[in-house]
């Protein structure tokens, strides 16, 4: 699926206020909404405005909630092998997670996704208030999914070295190199760097699983 990140004109637009300010001061605190700081939407807006001396109405606050809702329904659209590889999955008898840092946006959103009922446990850090590569995120989806970390295929693209912490704490990594375009900057170091195990699709974790069953 794509960001869920993504910045858009439209959302400070709805606010009625220039891109650069707004935008400048929302991504200073994408560490703490990930880390579920701000209990709600209008909760992490309002800080922002307040920050940049902007006064806004509450029309305009709902009307900028339901755009960054909307942006996020549509960064949640599935790449075009992800519900096919997804199923066969399931079908296979595989218990399926997602392990996330994330603001409170996509869990709101979620159920309305078409990925809700492929996925078997979800752990977003906006709940959870700890983000990767905090080992205890790694620990909580182990312990609702109800499995070994041995047992687990850790499939990422590499943010702030979530696949070696995986790996650190026993499970399997695999670097999916599908936003190789988005590679710059430190939030993808580990993916630069990575010398495991990669992949270039989705659909290529059903070769990975089909191969550890038959040996």
């Amino acid at each position: 699926m794509a960001s869920a990140g993504s910045n858009h004109a439209e959302f400070p637009a709805a606010l009625g206020l220039p891109y650069d300010p707004f935008m400048q001061q929302w991504r200073q605190l994408t560490d703490r909404r990930s880390k579920g700081e701000f209990p709600t939407i209008e909760a992490s807006i309002e800080y922002v405005c307040n920050s940049i001396g902007a006064s806004v109405t509450a029309e305009q606050i709902a009307s900028a909630v339901d755009t960054r809702l909307q942006l996020t329904r549509r960064a949640l659209i599935p790449r075009p092998d992800a519900m096919a590889t997804l199923t066969k999955l399931r079908n296979a008898g595989f218990k399926i997670g997602l392990l996330s840092n994330c603001s409170i946006e996509i869990p709101i959103v979620w159920a309305e996704t078409e990925f809700a009922a492929l996925f078997d446990v979800t752990v977003f850090s906006s709940h959870e208030r700890i983000k990767k590569p905090t080992q205890r995120m790694y620990e909580i989806i182990c312990e609702r999914l109800r499995a070994a970390p041995e047992d687990c295929l850790y499939v990422a693209d590499g943010e702030n070295y979530e696949l070696k912490a995986a790996g650190d704490f026993g499970m399997n990594s695999v670097l999916i190199r599908a936003n190789s375009h988005r590679l710059d900057g430190e939030l993808r170091q580990e993916a630069r760097e990575w010398q495991g195990a990669a992949i270039s699709t989705l659909s290529e974790v059903l070769s990975l699983v089909n191969k550890d069953n038959a040996s």
